[in-house]
C-alpha cells in the first residue's frame, strides 16, 4: 500500500471515529432516564425534580421518570442509585444536607466522593423568624431578649439545626435550647403559638405568615442578601459570622462514561437558559443557578471545609 493510500485509509478511519462519537452523543439517551429523589413525594426537592424532568423529557425527546426513594436523610435513595449501572440513566437530585452525613450513617462510605456533581440547580437561604408578637425587629434585639429570658430555636433539618447552634454559640446564648422538629408544620405552629422563640425556616415557607402579620423575619443565612427579600439583612450584616444555604444539586455515579456526561451537561446548560424553568424556581423561593460541574464541585468543597469543623464542634447535631 502506498503512502497516499495509507493516508487516505487513516483519514477515512478518523472520519468514521468522529462520526461514531457524534452519533454516541446524539443517541444518548436511548431509553428512559430516572431522576431519583431520596426524599418523600410532595416536598420542594420533588417539585423541582418533576419540573426539571419535564424539561429534559422535551429536550431529549425521551421519557424522564422521577422516583422517590426516601429514608435516612437521603442516604437510602442515594445508595440505591449508586448501586445501579453507571451509565448515566440514573441521576440523583440531592440536598446540601448530604455534606453533613456521618460515616456511622453511611457504613463508612463517603457517598459524596462516589458521585459526579453535575450542576447546582437552585439555592436558597434560611431565615431566622420570630412571632409578630416579639417586641424587637432585629437579630440584636433577639439576642438581648434571650440573654434575659428562656429561649428556644427551632429547626426541621440537620442543616438548619447546625446553623442555629452555631448562631447561638457565636451570639453567646449559652442557655438557649435547640429544638429539633421532624417537620416544619409543627415548628411553625409552635412559633406562632408562642411556644418557641425563633424558627429557622425558608423564606418561601414563611412568606404567607409574614404577609398575614403573624411572623417577622429578622435575617437570612446567605452570604449575600436574598433577591426575593432584599430588605432582610444577612447574619453577617447583623454582626454574626454564620453562613448557610440550602440547595438542590443534580448528580450521578462518577463512573458514568464521558459521552453520557456530555449529553447530560449540555441538557442542563439548556435548562439553565429556559425562562419558564428559572421562573418556577424563583416563584418557589429559590435562586436558579445551573452552574457547571467544576463550579458545583468547588462550592461543595468549600462547604465541606466550612461545615466539617462545625460538626466536630457540635457533636450533638442529629
Amino acid at each position: 500500500m502506498t503512502y497516499k493510500h495509507l493516508r487516505t485509509f487513516f483519514l477515512a478511519l478518523a472520519a468514521v471515529a468522529a462520526t461514531g462519537q457524534a452519533y454516541a452523543l446524539q443517541a444518548w439517551p436511548a431509553r428512559p432516564v430516572t431522576i431519583v429523589v431520596p426524599y418523600t413525594a410532595g416536598g420542594g426537592t420533588d417539585a423541582v425534580a418533576r419540573v426539571l424532568a419535564q424539561f429534559l423529557q422535551k429536550h431529549w425527546n425521551q421519557s424522564v421518570i422521577v422516583e422517590n426513594i426516601a429514608g435516612a436523610d437521603g442516604i437510602i435513595g442515594t445508595e440505591r442509585a449508586l448501586a445501579r449501572p453507571a451509565d448515566g440513566y440514573t441521576l440523583v437530585l440531592q440536598l446540601g444536607t448530604m455534606l453533613l452525613w456521618k460515616p456511622a450513617e453511611t457504613g463508612g462510605r463517603d457517598l459524596v466522593s462516589e458521585m459526579k456533581l453535575l450542576s447546582l440547580i437552585q439555592k436558597a437561604p434560611m431565615s431566622f423568624a420570630v412571632s409578630s408578637k416579639f417586641p424587637g425587629s432585629t437579630l440584636a434585639d433577639y439576642v438581648q431578649y434571650c440573654k434575659a429570658h428562656p429561649c428556644g430555636i427551632g429547626s426541621a433539618t440537620r442543616y438548619a439545626q447546625l446553623i442555629g447552634t452555631h448562631f447561638a454559640d457565636t451570639a453567646g446564648l449559652k442557655d438557649t435550647v435547640q429544638v429539633s422538629y421532624k417537620g416544619g408544620s409543627q415548628m411553625t405552629t409552635d412559633l406562632l403559638g408562642g411556644h418557641l422563640s425563633m424558627a429557622i425556616i425558608s423564606v418561601a415557607s414563611g412568606a404567607k405568615f409574614v404577609e398575614a402579620g403573624q411572623m417577622k423575619m429578622l435575617a437570612v443565612s446567605s452570604a449575600q442578601r436574598f433577591p426575593q427579600a432584599p430588605a432582610l439583612p444577612t447574619l453577617a450584616e447583623s454582626g454574626y459570622q454564620v453562613f448557610g444555604e440550602s440547595w438542590y444539586g443534580l448528580m450521578t455515579n462518577k463512573e458514568v462514561p464521558a459521552p453520557a456526561l456530555a449529553a447530560i451537561e449540555a441538557a442542563l446548560a439548556a435548562a439553565g437558559r429556559d425562562p419558564a424553568l428559572r421562573s418556577f424556581i424563583e416563584r418557589a423561593g429559590g435562586v436558579a443557578v445551573f452552574n457547571s460541574p467544576a463550579e458545583f464541585e468547588a462550592i461543595a468543597a468549600r462547604e465541606r471545609a466550612y461545615l466539617g469543623p462545625l460538626l466536630a464542634k457540635y457533636p450533638a447535631i442529629n
